[in-house]
């Protein structure tokens, strides 16, 4: 009965999933509250460097070599936290308007030709 409960653990935040997960977490509800000329790419990636620098100051020894580490793998982490739904998104939503442009101009050039 002297345990604790705890949703996130210490063994569960230092690893790769963790750091993710609550990289996530966090950017959720935060970005609402920020203003809109703030991407939101940036606000995951300073979420990431936050939440790995934490790490690296929480449980390990504090080096050059350690912060310089944690910078580089919270851009692993703010990708993953982005996933790729939006690069997706985006790409997918361009892909569809070149098309539509494309049918447009067969169905100009299909009109111009039956007239």
């Amino acid at each position: 009965m002297g345990e604790t409960f705890s949703w996130i653990t210490f063994d569960f935040l230092m690893t790769f999933t963790g750091a993710v997960f609550v990289t996530n977490i966090i950017t959720h509800f935060i970005k609402d509250y920020l203003p809109d000329s703030i991407d939101k790419k940036i606000v995951t990636l300073l979420t990431a460097v936050v939440v790995v620098l934490a790490n690296v100051v929480i449980f390990d020894k504090i080096s050059l070599q350690n912060v310089y580490l944690a910078v580089i793998n919270a851009f692993f982490v703010a990708a993953a936290a982005m996933g790729n739904y939006e690069i997706l998104t985006t790409k997918t939503k361009k892909a569809m308007i070149k098309e539509l442009a494309a049918q447009k101009e067969i169905n100009e050039i299909k009109v111009k030709k039956e007239n």
